[in-house]
């Protein structure tokens, strides 16, 4: 688990070999050797960039809003992304029993959950919220790359919280 808050409990998401690409990706900003190769030396903002990742998702965990209006984004299929400088991090919530309702961005404020609210496209999201594919934004356009690998980071985790069959009669 990565922090409980008020309103959400954020996990990393498991793939399935067994990786969570998010932890690897906290855990690679925090050494300062995120997308770096072995020789080189440690980045010190990466370090400053896993702090703000983490103070951002410890927002969300107890506020369900993000930390500034830009700071996430709908990708895909309620796909969501926190955005900092050229680093992105997917998310997206779960039942934790395998289920998933796509939530999507509300297009007008009729259609809003929270009409009120600065943050009122935002729709709200259940309990668990899973941190997902992580990668360096290069262009102006998300790359169907890593669209793809989001939404295969989340199938893949949500099939990991499903019963087997050997586990349904316990």
């Amino acid at each position: 688990m990565i922090v409980k808050g008020q309103l959400h409990q954020v996990d990393c998401a498991v793939r399935e070999d067994g990786r969570t690409p998010a932890g690897q990706f906290l855990d690679a900003l925090r050494k300062g050797m995120w997308d770096r190769t072995d020789a080189a030396e440690p980045a010190d903002e990466q370090i400053s960039d896993y702090h703000w990742f983490l103070n951002a998702v410890k927002h969300w965990a107890k506020t369900g809003e993000p930390v500034y209006r830009d700071a996430v984004k709908a990708l895909r299929d309620g796909v969501w992304e926190f955005r900092h400088g050229d680093k992105r991090l997917t998310f997206f919530d779960t039942d934790g029993h395998g289920g998933y309702t796509a939530k999507l961005p509300a297009q007008s404020h009729a259609d809003a959950e929270v009409p009120d609210s600065e943050y009122w496209p935002i729709p709200y999201f259940d309990h668990l919220i899973r941190l997902g594919h992580a990668f360096t934004k290069v262009s102006q356009k998300t790359p169907e790359h890593d669209l793809s690998e989001s939404q295969t980071t989340r199938e893949e985790d949500l099939a990991h919280d499903r019963p087997t069959r050997s586990d349904a009669g316990r």
